[in-house]
C-alpha cells in the first residue's frame, strides 16, 4: 500500500497533504510543533495554517524525526529554503534510495544551488523531482482548480502525476527539473517589481506596459539560461501572473510595501527570502543588462531611496522596450 509524507506542516504542505489524501491511503505530515500535530490529529485541522477547514482523516501528523519517512514510498518537502540544508541533516533517516519531491521555491546563497540540488547532496537520492505552478495554498486546499508543472525524469512523470491528479488538479510536465525550479525563483522577483511600481501605475495601459517588459525581461533570463521552454509552462507564464497580479502574493505585497517606503521587519521570511533569490538572480545574470532585475535590486538594499530608483528606471522605460 502507497505512503507518502510531506515534511513541513505549514500552509503548503498541509495543502499538499489535502491534495494527495484523495489518491493515497496514507498520507503521513511530518512537523517540528507538538501543538500542530496534536491539532491535526485530533481536530483533523491545522488551525494555525488553515482555520476551519477540515482534513481528510487519511491525514495523520507526526514528529518530523518519526519513523515514517524511512518507509514512505515519496517524501515531498514543504519547508522555508533557508531551512532546508539544516532540516535534510537533523533527520536521521537514511534517505539514498528514496523519491523526493520539492516543493519549494527558492535558491541557496551565495552557493546558487537550487533546492533540487541541495537535497541531492544531503541525501544522496539520485530521484529528487519538483513541482511549481501558479498556486495558493489556500485555494489549493479547498480544491479550487490548479496548475501544476512537474519536474521529473520522463519515467516518473505518471507515478508522481498520479499522486495530485484530479478533476481540479491540471499537470503539465517537464524533464528540466532545474528549469520548473528556476522560474519559480524568477517569478518572485519580478512580483517584486511589480509591487514597487503598483503606485506610479497611472491606468491599465501603463500597467500592462510594466507587466510587458517584466515578461520580457523574465524571457530573456530564461532563454539564456536555456529554459526559454518553459515559459509557457504553468511554473512560467501562469506563476509569474498569478504572483504579480495578485494582491494576497507575499512577493507582490513586500513590493508594495517597499515602493510606499513602509517598514519591513528584516528577519521576516519573505524578506530573507526574497533578499536571497534576488541576490542570486543578480549574480547569474551579472553580465545581461536587466533594468526591471535593477530597480528590484537597488530598492531592496536602499528601500529609502526607492522614489530615485523608480525615477532612474522610468527615464531609461524607452530603452528598455
Amino acid at each position: 500500500m502507497m505512503k507518502v509524507s510531506i515534511i513541513g506542516a505549514g500552509s503548503f504542505g498541509t495543502a499538499i497533504a489535502q491534495i494527495l489524501s484523495k489518491n493515497i491511503d496514507n498520507v503521513y505530515l511530518l512537523a517540528r510543533d507538538e501543538k500542530v500535530i496534536e491539532s491535526i490529529n485530533r481536530e483533523h485541522e491545522n488551525s494555525r495554517y488553515h482555520p476551519g477547514i477540515k482534513l481528510d482523516e487519511k491525514i495523520k501528523a507526526a514528529n518530523i524525526k518519526s519513523s515514517h519517512i524511512i518507509d514512505s514510498d515519496y517524501i515531498f518537502l514543504a519547508v522555508p529554503s533557508g531551512s532546508l540544508r539544516s532540516i535534510m541533516r537533523s533527520l536521521d533517516s537514511r534517505l539514498e534510495d528514496k523519491k523526493i519531491i520539492s516543493c519549494i521555491k527558492g535558491i541557496e546563497y551565495p552557493s546558487l544551488k537550487p533546492m533540487t540540488t541541495v537535497i541531492q547532496e544531503e541525501t544522496d537520492s539520485e530521484t529528487v523531482f519538483c513541482i511549481s505552478g501558479p498556486n495558493f495554498a489556500d485555494e489549493l486546499i479547498r480544491g479550487v482548480t490548479s496548475g501544476v508543472t512537474i519536474g521529473a525524469s520522463k519515467e516518473y512523470q505518471d507515478d508522481i502525476a498520479s499522486l495530485i491528479k484530479s478533476q481540479n488538479i491540471v499537470v503539465d510536465y517537464s524533464e528540466n527539473i532545474k528549469g520548473v525550479e528556476f522560474c519559480g525563483i524568477l517569478k518572485n522577483v519580478y512580483a517584486v517589481a511589480m509591487g514597487i511600481l503598483d503606485g506610479q501605475i497611472t491606468g491599465e495601459n501603463h500597467k500592462y506596459t510594466l507587466l510587458t517588459l517584466c515578461f520580457k525581461e523574465m524571457r530573456k533570463i530564461l532563454d539564456e539560461m536555456g529554459y526559454g521552454e518553459l515559459f509557457d509552462k504553468f511554473c512560467g507564464f501562469g506563476d509569474f501572473l498569478l504572483t504579480a497580479l495578485t494582491d494576497k502574493s507575499r512577493n507582490r505585497t513586500l513590493g508594495l510595501m517597499l515602493g510606499k517606503k513602509m517598514q519591513l521587519s528584516k528577519k521576516s521570511t519573505i524578506t530573507v527570502e526574497s533578499l536571497r533569490s534576488i541576490k542570486a538572480i543578480k549574480a547569474l545574470t551579472s553580465k545581461m543588462n536587466l533594468p526591471v532585475l535593477e530597480l528590484v535590486y537597488e530598492t531592496l538594499n536602499d528601500p529609502q531611496n526607492v522614489n530615485l530608483h523608480i525615477e532612474h528606471f522610468q527615464g531609461i522605460l524607452h530603452e528598455t522596450a
